[in-house]
């Protein structure tokens, strides 16, 4: 399968550590667009950027039960 444009430069911004990025990729995951769905993939990126204080990331992580038990 080939990478989508929008594909490629989504994973180049996740990969220098934007957290929007990262949050975006791990939404992608979590719901299989133009990459194979992987609930794991998908919790890696989003609990990465919500540990950059991501908001949205730790809403995420809250709503779906992969918050971190502090």
């Amino acid at each position: 399968m080939s990478k989508s444009k929008k594909l490629r430069t989504l994973q180049k911004q996740a990969k220098m550590l934007k957290p929007s990025a990262m949050y975006r990729l791990g939404i992608w995951y979590s719901l299989g667009k133009q990459v194979k769905k992987s609930d794991d993939k998908a919790a890696d990126w989003i609990g990465i950027a919500a540990e950059f204080g991501y908001k949205p990331a730790q809403k995420w992580l809250d709503e779906n039960g992969k918050g971190k038990a502090d």
